[in-house]
């Protein structure tokens, strides 16, 4: 096939291909592709000239129709169900998905088409309904050379799907990046733009819940970490906002908290890594001895050479905290010394560790 063949195969396929010629009939095309509209004679090129502009204003019209449909579904119907259609059966979820928006635009396809029907009977006169098979050989070589003269002006749709898609890719690191700056209310205003465009990201809801946690924020933290599970389907941010939870949350409510986590957990090491935690949020809140009952039990696991996922020198310095602060001084400064053996620089806070960048 020459290069000439090729670029009337793309045109044949391409909208600019508004009719053809059939044994001296011409053929117009319909709205729906695979409807044609054939004359019994060929139609003179003022007609046609007219028929292409019109034609050209109907496909306008069904693209932007269409357009609006998808959009319209998206944001009335996909994005505010999102979270009921991932609880349906996989095989109704994708019916859903796919059937509904078929069926809307193959009706509008009808609709734009019998508009366009009405308009050739007014202006073209009678025809016969056929299906609209264009070949290189029936091409009127007129149509053809308007066709390589014409500016293609998709470019600017292609060009703006290109930018929404790299802005779909690209905004979420230039969030992620801020956030690793340290500048969350850059991040907290991208995030909620970019949630508002795409309201079922778990990963932004995940970042947004960070820099309002950073921003103390910490009840709509917790709000967003919520929404993060939700749309990943999993518990993956629990402890994130087992950890928020500590900053205002009452004690009671907070120990229960705590316990009602340690208890979901099956592994054993997980279970340690939240009893750590709770150590440290009771000496935050002056529940020495209580902490002190945690560090024993942690130290012993340590020593013991079971698996654990807790900083052993961190939990020496804390239980070091506690005796000194129960009345064992000697008990302290070995501990103390135990921990300064394993880390001499490290410096430990009793905040929470459950809280990490996402």
């Amino acid at each position: 096939m020459n290069m000439n063949d090729f670029r009337k195969k793309i045109f044949l396929n391409s909208q600019y291909c508004t009719y053809y010629i059939d044994n001296g009939c011409t053929v117009l095309a319909g709205i729906m592709r695979n409807l044609g509209y054939k004359y019994a004679v060929k139609l003179p090129q003022e007609k046609l000239t007219q028929v292409n502009l019109v034609y050209r204003k109907f496909t306008t019209l069904m693209n932007c129709l269409a357009g609006a449909e998808i959009l319209l579904f998206i944001y009335l119907f996909m994005f505010p169900y999102f979270l009921k259609l991932m609880e349906l059966p996989f095989f109704v979820m994708a019916l859903s998905l796919s059937v509904i928006p078929l069926v809307m635009l193959y009706l509008t396809y009808i609709f734009v088409n019998c508009l366009y029907e009405n308009y050739l009977t007014k202006y073209t006169g009678a025809y016969q309904k056929v299906k609209f098979q264009p070949n290189i050989y029936k091409i009127d070589p007129m149509a053809f050379k308007l066709y390589k003269e014409t500016p293609r002006k998709s470019i600017y749709i292609m060009a703006f799907v290109i930018i929404a898609f790299l802005c779909y890719i690209f905004v979420p690191l230039i969030i992620d990046t801020s956030v690793t700056n340290g500048k969350y209310k850059n991040a907290l205003n991208m995030s909620n733009i970019y949630l508002k465009i795409v309201p079922i990201s778990p990963d932004m809801y995940a970042q947004r819940a960070y820099s309002k946690f950073k921003l103390r924020k910490y009840m709509d933290a917790v709000d967003d970490y919520k929404l993060a599970n939700a749309y990943s389907k999993s518990q993956v941010f629990n402890l994130d906002i087992l950890g928020t939870k500590t900053y205002y949350l009452n004690f009671d409510e907070m120990i229960k908290e705590f316990d009602l986590e340690i208890t979901k957990r099956e592994k054993k090491v997980e279970k340690q890594f939240i009893l750590a935690e709770k150590a440290n949020y009771l000496m935050k809140n002056n529940k020495y001895n209580q902490a002190l009952n945690i560090y024993n039990e942690l130290i012993n696991t340590y020593e013991n050479r079971e698996d654990i996922a807790f900083a052993p020198e961190e939990i020496y310095y804390n239980r070091g905290k506690a005796k000194a602060l129960t009345g064992d001084i000697n008990g302290a400064k070995n501990d103390i010394a135990v921990s300064k053996k394993m880390c001499f620089d490290c410096k430990f806070s009793y905040d929470t560790k459950l809280v990490i960048k996402p």
